[in-house]
C-alpha cells in the first residue's frame, strides 16, 4: 500500500504541474512552456536538494537504484554524504602520494564504484549534522592532505586527521545499517539492493569503434571509468525499453546544452538517428556537449502532438521546474547524454 501510495503522489505532483517549462530556459519563466502527458511514470522517492554542491552524480545514481528497489517491492532512501564522504577520504591519500586535486565533481560509473567498494547507509542515517560536503570541505581536505605530505606526517595520521575533520564537519558516520530489526554492514545493505555489474555504463559516439567499451574522454571521468559503445539507436531503443519494463536509468550529459542550445530550442522535428548521430559527435568534438550534469530518468510522455519526452527527476529541490521534475525530448535525449547506467535486464 505504501509503494501504490507513492506512486499516486508523483503522478499527481507531475499531473497538477500541467504545463512543464522548456529545460532551455531554466529559469521558471512561462516562455517555451509544453505540455506533457505522463505515459510510464515509475514509483519513486521525494526529490532531493543538492544545495551548493557538485554531487549531482551521487543523488542521479543513488535515486535511480531507490526507483528500481521500489519496482522491486523494496523501500529505501539512500545517503549521498556517504560516498562524498568516502570519496574525499580517497582523494585526500591521492592527493598526498600523487599531487592530484581533490574534487567533489564525478561520474555515474564513480558513484556506483563507490557504492560496490564502501557501501551505503540509509538517509536518515548519515545527513549533514554541519555543512554539507561543498567545495570549502574539498578544499579543507585538500589542504590538509597537502600539509601531512609536505612535513611527511605519513598516511596514517593523515587518515585520522581526515576522520576528524569529517566528523566536525559532516558528521560521524555510522558503522552500521539498522532496518526491520536487523543489523548490516554499509556492504552488505549495498549488496541487498544490487550487486556487482548489474548496472553498466553505456555511451554513443563514432570516433570509437561500436559493440566494444571505450574510457569517455570528459574532465570529470578522473578515474577513467569505461562505458559501452553503441549505435544512437540502440542507446534511446535500451532507454525506454528498460523504463518499459519498470526500470529507471541514470542520466549523465549536457544540461548547459540543454539550457542554452539555439538551433535546437523545443524542436523535436528531425528524428533521424544517423543525422542525430552525426550532430551529437559534432558537438563532442566543439566541446559544445559538456558533461555538466546528472539525473534519474522514470518515466517518458508526450506532448499534445504526439512527441515523446523522458521524466527526469533532478536534485535541485522541489522548487525546479515541476516539482523538482524535468522533460527532455527524444531529440534532446539524443543531443545531451554523455552517457547512461542501466540495469542488466
Amino acid at each position: 500500500m505504501k509503494h501504490i501510495s507513492l506512486y499516486i503522489l508523483a503522478t499527481l505532483v507531475l499531473a497538477a504541474c500541467g504545463r512543464h517549462e522548456c529545460p532551455f530556459s531554466g529559469n521558471g519563466e512561462d516562455r517555451d512552456s509544453i505540455a506533457v502527458t505522463a505515459d510510464i511514470l515509475l514509483p519513486t522517492t521525494p526529490v532531493r536538494d543538492q544545495g551548493d554542491t557538485e554531487l549531482c552524480w551521487i543523488y542521479a545514481m543513488l535515486a535511480t537504484i531507490e526507483t528500481d528497489r521500489l519496482a522491486e517491492g523494496d523501500s529505501v532512501t539512500l545517503s549521498p554524504l556517504w560516498l562524498a564522504r568516502h570519496s574525499l577520504e580517497e582523494q585526500a591519500t591521492d592527493r598526498y602520494l600523487s599531487g592530484r586535486r581533490v574534487s567533489l565533481r564525478g561520474t555515474l560509473p564513480e558513484a556506483m564504484r563507490l557504492l560496490e567498494t564502501y557501501g551505503i547507509v540509509a538517509w536518515d542515517a548519515y545527513r549533514p549534522a554541519g555543512q554539507s560536503p561543498s567545495r570549502s570541505v574539498a578544499r579543507r581536505a585538500e589542504t590538509l592532505a597537502y600539509t601531512f605530505s609536505r612535513h611527511r606526517k605519513g598516511l596514517e595520521q593523515l587518515r585520522h586527521a581526515m576522520d576528524d575533520a569529517l566528523d566536525s564537519t559532516l558528521g560521524p558516520a555510522p558503522r552500521n545499517v539498522f532496518m526491520f530489526g536487523m543489523e548490516y554492514t554499509p556492504q552488505e545493505f549495498a549488496r541487498s539492493l544490487c550487486l556487482s555489474g548489474d548496472w553498466k555504463a553505456y555511451t554513443s559516439f563514432t570516433h570509437h569503434p561500436f559493440h566494444e567499451p571505450f574510457v569517455v574522454e570528459i574532465p570529470d571521468n578522473r578515474q577513467r571509468h569505461e562505458a559501452m559503445n553503441i549505435p544512437l539507436d540502440k542507446l534511446l531503443s535500451m532507454t525506454l525499453k528498460s523504463l518499459s519494463s519498470g526500470h529507471p536509468v541514470a542520466w549523465e550529459g549536457s544540461m548547459t546544452f540543454l539550457r542554452e542550445g539555439k538551433e535546437e530550442e523545443c524542436n523535436t522535428e528531425g528524428k533521424d538517428t544517423n543525422a542525430l548521430q552525426r550532430r551529437r559527435q559534432q558537438l563532442f568534438e566543439t566541446r559544445r556537449l559538456t558533461d555538466d550534469h546528472c539525473m534519474a530518468i522514470v518515466g517518458t510522455g508526450h506532448d499534445n502532438e504526439g512527441r515523446r519526452y523522458f521524466i527526469m527527476k533532478n536534485s535541485w529541490g522541489k522548487d525546479y521546474g515541476h516539482g523538482g521534475y524535468v522533460y527532455i525530448s527524444e531529440r534532446q535525449f539524443a543531443l545531451s547524454t554523455i552517457m547512461i547506467m542501466a540495469r542488466d535486464i
